[in-house]
């Protein structure tokens, strides 16, 4: 029994287990939109080539689709603190069902498709879009304790994780369903998905209206007696933690008038604060270009063109690395808590870099897939120590907003991706991407190690 106890310690089961309802909240809506997300990711490039979009043309309704994730979740993480976070979840969830009412009833209509790609919820590669995650990191921060973030995060990976491998099989085995036993079309079989999108919204929204008044930012302030120049050394005094490297000046400054566009970047004190941000936006901005030409919809596109498998054997090859992905990604809290989160995010992400420049080295699907498997055993085992790292050295009152800028940077970076990409794949050079991607990757591994290795153990315990 002291064992399971133990064990359940370690890979922080029993931190989850007591964090609350509201985390269970968050935690379960974020599986569900893994789950929508990855079913649409799945047939996407699939749905658009099928419906008579040449790969040019969905390489830029992917860029599209990022550029718009760019301006909504900057532009609401800004205001999520304001508006409320609760309110920010519920309305992101009807813009997500909304998306895919348009995609249904208006996929022939170019026109609406490049609209609803720009302001709707939708995403390429199968990974987090809108304001869900600048939201969601600062509530789980300010609801758990410094020690306890890294457990929460690394279950939030891995059930999400696991969420999107069910979406792969299930939404891979329900198109070949729909198109064996009632003879739907493949357009017609594309279309269910966007339906079950549609549903998956809608019960996010629902579930949404179930989260208390504590994930709001107000509540901590008054709760902590916190003030705009103190919060953060009220949050260290109950944490235990030293001071963040964001943390606000101890002496009042005099108000200054802001300028239009000041409203528009986050206010950052101090040239070390300034400094910090710029590496890390720089860095993972090289990280996000790499992944968007790579995106999960374009390697379905890729292995299914490249091998000539139906959706129900693609989506069961995805569905085995992404259980395996959950599986490792559960490892990283454990890994952080002894490493410390800087290098466990390089150590295990660099493998997984080398092991995507390899996937279109080899002529056999075998061969492929043994080459993803490698490249999931640690894809998502620098998720968690990620957002622990961020969310330790940025004060509690900045973290929605600069997690936005971060996020918004992220995007940014993505716009060209999916548009090389299209056009590299029109000249079947689409193997190019994942050489490129896994160098990039690479370089953005050693750039972490080389620029925040001396802060490895700031903060941690």
């Amino acid at each position: 029994m002291g064992y399971i106890t133990k064990l359940s310690d370690e890979i922080g089961f029993s931190t989850l287990v007591t964090s609350g309802s509201d985390v269970y909240i968050i935690t379960f809506l974020r599986m569900l939109r893994f789950y929508g997300f990855t079913g649409i990711s799945l047939v996407l490039a699939l749905f658009l080539k099928e419906d008579g979009y040449n790969e040019r043309y969905i390489g830029l309704l992917m860029s599209l689709m990022f550029f718009g994730d760019l301006v909504t979740s900057f532009l609401l993480s800004l205001v999520a603190d304001k508006v409320g976070r609760k309110a920010t979840y519920v309305l992101s969830s009807l813009v997500m069902a909304i998306t895919g009412v348009c995609f249904i009833y208006f996929h022939q209509n170019y026109i609406v498709i490049f609209l609803v790609s720009f302001i709707g919820i939708i995403t390429p590669h199968g990974g987090e879009v809108g304001p869900f995650r600048s939201v969601e990191e600062s509530v789980i921060a300010d609801l758990c304790a410094y020690e306890k973030r890294s457990d929460i995060y690394a279950w939030g990976s891995f059930l999400s994780n696991l969420a999107s491998a069910f979406g792969s099989v299930t939404i891979g085995s329900l198109i070949t369903y729909a198109q064996k036993e009632y003879g739907y079309s493949k357009i017609d079989s594309y279309l269910i998905i966007f339906w079950v999108y549609i549903v998956i919204s809608l019960l996010m929204a629902v579930l949404s209206l179930f989260l208390t008044h504590k994930v709001e930012l107000n509540y901590h302030q008054i709760s902590n007696g916190a003030t705009s120049t103190t919060d953060a050394q009220v949050n260290v005094a109950a944490s235990g933690e030293t001071a963040p490297l964001l943390a606000a000046s101890a002496v009042v400054q005099p108000q200054q008038r802001k300028s239009f566009w000041s409203k528009f970047v986050p206010n950052l004190s101090g040239e070390s604060a300034s400094a910090i941000v710029i590496k890390l936006t720089l860095l993972f901005a090289l990280d996000a270009f790499a992944s968007s030409i790579i995106s999960f919809s374009w390697q379905s596109y890729y292995i299914s063109r490249k091998f000539n498998i139906s959706t129900e054997d693609l989506g069961g090859v995805f569905f085995c690395t992404m259980i395996i992905t959950s599986i490792t990604a559960l490892l990283s809290t454990s890994f952080s808590k002894r490493l410390g989160p800087v290098v466990t995010m390089v150590s295990t992400h660099l493998p997984s870099s080398i092991a995507l420049a390899l996937v279109p080295a080899p002529s056999s699907l075998k061969v492929t897939i043994v080459i993803l498997i490698i490249r999931a055993m640690t894809q998502q085992m620098d998720v968690a120590p990620k957002k622990v790292f961020l969310t330790t050295v940025i004060k509690p009152s900045q973290r929605t907003a600069i997690l936005g800028w971060v996020n918004v940077v992220k995007t940014l970076a993505q716009l060209a991706g999916p548009s090389i990409t299209g056009v590299l794949t029109s000249f079947d050079l689409q193997w190019v991407c994942f050489v490129v991607a896994g160098t990039l990757k690479s370089v953005y591994d050693l750039g972490i190690w080389a620029s925040f290795l001396e802060y490895n153990r700031h903060n941690v315990h």
